[in-house]
């Protein structure tokens, strides 16, 4: 973070000139301004002066401790950046997100949101960046400079959020993606720094289920309506984090196992989240990993030369995405108070966004990775079988 980008905040902030500042501090118009552009630097003992005419403390001068920022902002830009990133050919799309992320930074220097979303898609974008592996082209091959750019970056920004964010969960969200990225970059020791920092689920300790009761008899709990909310965000979340298993399972097993144990992962993985989905509440946790596991399983036949079972999988596929168009599109025809009361914040985020647009980008998206996956000519086949 710049300590001018901070200087120049914090003075708009207040609504006063360089000039003004100037005369608070009793230094020159021509200081402050070379503060501002990084042309210059105030001396050790004006720092703490300066933070009091700026009506700061000095670790919000440098950028640290600063506990609020505009969520909303994050969100929405973090929505545009997976629109970069799932459009066009997947590697590209990644670089692209990654660099609109790298400049949204830039332009917000104290949103943490936003910090933790590049972290992350640095992360996604290492599987692109990696001569390991034989399945794509490595990414940024002849530009390394840039790719270590990006990776302190990443790194920088991710112990920005976990030392002063103040909120664990994006600190935990760092600590994953750092893992996911030192594991491609074969920096095994460092990611394993990052996963014991992940809480985990062996344990079986959790809050979540003693949560509800707490929330039931305290007084200003919501009673048993505050506890049929937090019941079913447990099980929204405990849903999540066996979908991605699943889903991760689909993925190492199409690459690296046997057919058999593909089909058996993903076929009993797409037959729980069925289940999942007999609860209405729960499928905004599900279509996604679904929609994944049900593309892995596709890729997986494709690697083996069996276009015909792989055209199967993806017309069940389409018919479950088609279900889940017409279920959005019902419940989005419903007062949105009522949805968020009914299915929780985040599930209703995510129907209002799943439009037959959005999704025919996706299935797009999907084709042009399998294309990449297979054999030229096993996907010709599969495309004529699907058309």
């Amino acid at each position: 973070m710049s300590l001018g980008n901070n200087i120049k905040k914090f003075r708009h902030d207040l609504g006063i000139t360089q000039e003004e500042l100037a005369g608070i501090l009793s230094v020159t118009g021509q200081a402050v301004s070379k503060w501002e552009s990084g042309a210059g630097l105030p001396d050790v003992t004006q720092i703490v002066p300066l933070a009091q005419a700026l009506n700061v403390s000095t670790d919000a001068l440098f950028g640290f401790g600063v506990e609020s920022y505009d969520h909303k902002l994050a969100d929405e830009i973090w929505f545009e950046a997976k629109k970069l990133r799932d459009s066009g050919e997947p590697s590209q799309g990644a670089l692209a997100a990654v660099e609109y992320l790298d400049q949204k930074c830039e332009e917000n220097i104290f949103n943490y949101g936003i910090m933790v979303r590049f972290v992350q898609s640095v992360a996604h974008m290492s599987r692109f960046v990696n001569p390991h592996n034989s399945y794509c082209k490595d990414l940024l091959a002849d530009d390394r400079k840039r790719w270590n750019h990006l990776v302190k970056s990443a790194e920088n920004r991710a112990l920005q959020v976990i030392r002063y964010s103040g909120e664990k969960e994006s600190a935990e969200e760092c600590h994953y993606a750092l893992a996911w990225l030192y594991w491609h970059l074969r920096e095994f020791e460092k990611g394993r720094e990052h996963i014991a920092e992940l809480p985990s689920i062996k344990s079986n300790m959790l809050k979540e289920p003693l949560l509800p009761y707490y929330s039931f008899v305290e007084a200003d709990g919501d009673g048993m309506e505050g506890w049929k909310s937090l019941v079913r965000d447990n099980y929204q979340n405990f849903i999540r984090a066996l979908n991605k298993q699943i889903v991760y399972a689909a993925e190492g097993l199409m690459w690296s196992g046997t057919l058999s144990d593909a089909e058996e992962n993903c076929h009993w993985g797409l037959s729980v989240m069925d289940r999942f989905c007999e609860n209405s509440k729960m499928r905004a946790y599900c279509q996604g990993y679904y929609r994944d596991t049900a593309k892995f399983l596709v890729g997986a036949y494709l690697r083996n030369s069996k276009p015909d079972k792989a055209a199967q999988e993806w017309k069940k596929l389409c018919e479950k995405i088609e279900e889940y168009i017409q279920f959005c599109d019902e419940i989005n025809s419903f007062d949105k108070a009522l949805v968020i009361r009914d299915y929780g914040e985040k599930a209703a985020e995510n129907m209002s966004h799943y439009t037959r647009e959005w999704i025919e980008g996706k299935k797009q998206f999907m084709l042009g990775q399998l294309k990449e996956w297979c054999d030229n000519a096993v996907f010709a086949e599969f495309e004529k079988q699907i058309s």
